[in-house]
């Protein structure tokens, strides 16, 4: 089989052998010879996260009416070719969400490449791969496996989400996305999902019971003795090893994420060459500060405590004591958080800030448009023209950044009931970053109110595809402070605003309608005021 695939392949390149197959499974003409047409037609692999979850829900209900199947070079047409119609998916959404253009190589590409794949085993699926950046991968081996073991290891989906998350660790640092790492190795220790490297101290993880408490961190220090007592000989035997220095990331990680949350305060994760620019002083690179918490407007060596804890020769601090410092520490200076909740409160519709609250929703609606309206983003890098929208219907572009429409909205040279502004930022969370729409809202006169309201999305370029969360609210000044009890109250205005914006639009182009997720990613325990 193997010859005549080679033989196939000698009039296409081995990218355009195997994007044929998706091309031909949407041919009326073709479709009906491949192997399960019908189940593979209902699951619709749109190339979207969601489609290869219902993907590992077909494969759940064939095993339990099928059994286990092993497709293999003396198997029929029909399924050698689904076997290549699913591994085609596979390898294009690996290929666009690592930013790749989809290249398969062939077994004469890989010898070439990388001499040290010369000697694969013979069977077919070893015949094309995906190059992603960080390795070599064989959807063919991967779809395989899902049909062959009775319970695999990890379904499609969690395995394309272990490739995505391994390349995001390893090419963080040179991406400047050190943030998106931290959060990406808590989320992998947390779901036992390895690093390339392997990953070290997972059941020791897992019986600790790490759920991001405060008590929790006691079971954190004594996970930490464990180490001292039982694994570490010398920091530098124990750092030698590319997964104990992702463990310690995690711990740093843990701790940073257990005091913003439970401050209710941003988390930012920086380098100590950001750090340097920030303190004005050159901090060295070295293991304490390879990665700085930024928690609210302070920075901390979370790093520095958690090595402290594993090498030094006698404990100075407990986690919970170093934690709870920062934390009574924080409270006294930044602004409360509060989650933004849809009320079905109506009675004040009309009233002032009702107004400013239903502007920032059409405001919102109309941003939106422009992030994933008719022609979505192809580009990561873009970001929407800062615009504001006061009283009325005319929205006021402004192509020097965001600081003229905030000078705007403190100033109101025109006298404006109301104003809002939107434009992009990186919503810093205790558990993900992510992009958001920065919301200014501003009230003028007898109920001035000076709001933030930000709403965290992520980007369609994200493997979980695009999404929107729950938004979040702090006020700006302590008059808006005092009044925050009766704005929650009053939030229906700003889902109103939106839903009115969205009201003439065609249902395909409603992104708040179909994209607006507040149940998932939930803010974690103590991070809002309301929760």
């Amino acid at each position: 089989m193997t010859n005549n695939i080679i033989l196939e392949k000698t009039l296409l390149s081995s990218t355009e052998y195997m994007q044929q197959f998706r091309q031909r499974f949407h041919s009326p003409e073709h479709q009906h010879k491949f192997y399960i047409a019908s189940a593979l037609k209902t699951v619709d692999l749109d190339g979207s996260f969601t489609s290869f979850k219902r993907l590992d829900q077909m494969f759940e209900a064939f095993k339990k009416q099928v059994g286990s199947l092993e497709i293999n070079e003396q198997s029929n047409p029909a399924q050698i070719d689904t076997l290549k119609l699913l591994a085609s998916h596979v390898g294009s959404f690996l290929a666009i969400k690592s930013g790749q253009t989809e290249k398969w190589l062939n077994r004469e590409d890989l010898a070439e490449k990388f001499p040290q794949l010369n000697t694969l085993p013979t069977s077919f699926v070893y015949d094309v791969a995906i190059e992603l950046p960080h390795k070599v991968l064989f959807p063919l081996l991967i779809v395989q496996q899902q049909f062959k073991q009775a319970q695999p290891e990890r379904t499609i989906s969690q395995q394309l989400e272990t490739e995505l998350l391994q390349l995001l660790v390893v090419t963080a640092a040179n991406q400047n996305k050190v943030a998106e790492e931290m959060h990406a190795i808590q989320h992998m220790y947390q779901n036992s999902i390895p690093f390339s490297c392997g990953i070290n101290f997972e059941n020791l993880v897992r019986i600790s019971d790490l759920d991001y408490s405060l008590k929790s961190l006691d079971r954190l220090d004594e996970l930490m003795r464990e180490l001292r007592q039982n694994y570490i000989v010398s920091p530098q035997a124990f750092l030698s090893e590319q997964s104990n220095f992702y463990f310690i990331l995690y711990l740093s990680g843990y701790l940073g994420r257990v005091i913003a949350q439970h401050a209710g305060c941003a988390l930012r994760w920086l380098t100590p060459q950001q750090v340097s620019r920030i303190v004005n002083n050159e901090v060295p690179t070295e293991l304490v500060t390879l990665r700085v918490a930024q928690i609210h407007d302070r920075i901390y060596f979370t790093t520095g405590h958690i090595t402290d804890f594993l090498f030094s020769s006698v404990i100075q601090t407990s986690s919970l004591q170093y934690a709870k410092g920062i934390i009574q520490e924080l409270l006294v200076t930044r602004p409360p958080i509060y989650a933004v909740k849809q009320t079905s409160n109506t009675a004040q519709k009309e009233s002032p800030i009702n107004q400013a609250l239903h502007q920032a929703g059409f405001l919102l609606g109309f941003v939106f448009q422009k992030i994933h309206g008719v022609l979505p983003r192809y580009n990561a890098e873009d970001n929407i023209t800062p615009t504001t929208f006061p009283a009325g219907q005319t929205f006021y572009a402004h192509l020097e950044g965001p600081d003229p429409g905030l000078k705007e909205l403190e100033q109101n040279p025109a006298n404006h009931p109301y104003n809002v502004l939107a434009y992009e930022m990186y919503a810093c969370l205790p558990h993900l970053r992510t992009d958001a729409i920065s919301l200014h809202i501003r009230n003028y006169g007898e109920h001035a109110i000076n709001l933030h309201l930000v709403v965290p999305f992520f980007p369609i370029f994200h493997y979980q595809g695009f999404e929107i969360i729950q938004p979040y609210v702090s006020a700006s000044d302590l008059v808006t402070q005092q009044q925050m009890p009766q704005i929650l109250n009053q939030m229906h205005a700003f889902f109103a605003g939106i839903e009115d914006y969205e009201s003439v639009l065609p249902d395909e182009r409603k992104v708040w309608k179909h994209h607006y997720k507040p149940e998932k990613h939930p803010y974690p325990s103590g991070f809002s005021e309301n929760a």
